[in-house]
């Protein structure tokens, strides 16, 4: 497993909308102190392309089943607001990002919000040509501070939308929150996470737990990998899934790498095949 450490510590900027934290507010754009890429094996072999896993996502599939809750880590998430579409470059903000969605070739994306007694999370999984275009993509999301001298109010390269600015997502960025980009075949999956009771980028906490925990939201990608796997072409269930086991899947959390007490590093993890 190859991991890429790329760090924007303090580097936050974010803009807020009129009706900030209300039901319908607009989500911020804003982007997490720390932000790394995590490079899986199997999944990227066998869910290489789209014209190998065909099947479109699904709503019953990305946020039904074990989706609706994700308990691991000992944190329980739950399912705030969740949102499919075609329209890739709403889902995210900054104008070299929403070129990269489209140079990437993306149909779809599903974003969730998730919420537990200590922390908030968001998910976006990419539906994309190829495992290259999903390195593209994970690439294209990195600090723009790194190129440009520290100033990311001149880059403008954006990050993810989260499909709801309410409460607590009102805050998100505003205190210290990381995030993984994890390469998963044709699928490129973001998950980041935030405390609920930090206030501020400068209090950097570790976030492992969460990021492995949230993570899980690849549950239908290991669902249609073994599928794939086994050389199945047989129906989906009744909620529009594929058919399969377990909310961790084959590879497990342990494929997506952890962020340190000081989000410096990757401690890492070791998953089965």
């Amino acid at each position: 497993m190859l991991v890429l450490a790329l760090l924007a510590v303090g580097a936050v900027f974010y803009l807020r909308s009129s009706d900030e934290g209300g039901a319908d507010a607009a989500p911020v754009q804003t982007r997490p102190a720390v932000y790394r890429i995590v490079d899986t094996g199997r999944m990227n072999d066998v869910l290489a392309s789209r014209e190998v896993d065909s099947l479109p996502l699904n709503e019953g599939e990305m946020f039904e089943r074990n989706n609706a809750e994700i308990s691991s880590q000992s944190i329980d998430f739950t399912l705030r607001d969740s949102d499919l579409t075609d329209d890739c470059s709403s889902a995210v903000w900054g104008r070299e990002l929403t070129e990269a969605v489209t140079d990437a070739d993306c149909t779809q994306v599903a974003r969730a919000t998730y919420v537990s007694d200590t922390y908030f999370g968001v998910t976006a999984v990419f539906n994309l040509a190829d495992v290259d275009a999903s390195r593209q993509l994970a690439a294209a999301m990195s600090d723009p501070s790194e190129e440009d001298g520290g100033d990311t109010t001149a880059a403008a390269r954006g990050f993810v939308l989260p499909p709801s600015g309410a409460d607590p997502f009102d805050r998100l960025g505003e205190g210290y929150s990381a995030s993984e980009a994890i390469i998963s075949g044709h699928y490129l999956v973001v998950v980041w996470v935030q405390s609920a009771s930090s206030e501020s980028v400068e209090d950097r906490v570790s976030l492992a737990g969460p990021l492995v925990a949230l993570a899980n939201v690849r549950d239908p990608l290991y669902r249609r990998m073994v599928q794939l796997d086994d050389g199945s072409d047989e129906g989906t269930d009744g909620t529009g899934q594929t058919g399969g086991t377990g909310q961790t899947g084959t590879e497990g959390t342990g494929q997506t790498g952890t962020t340190d007490p000081n989000g410096t590093g990757a401690t890492g993890t070791t998953g089965t095949d």
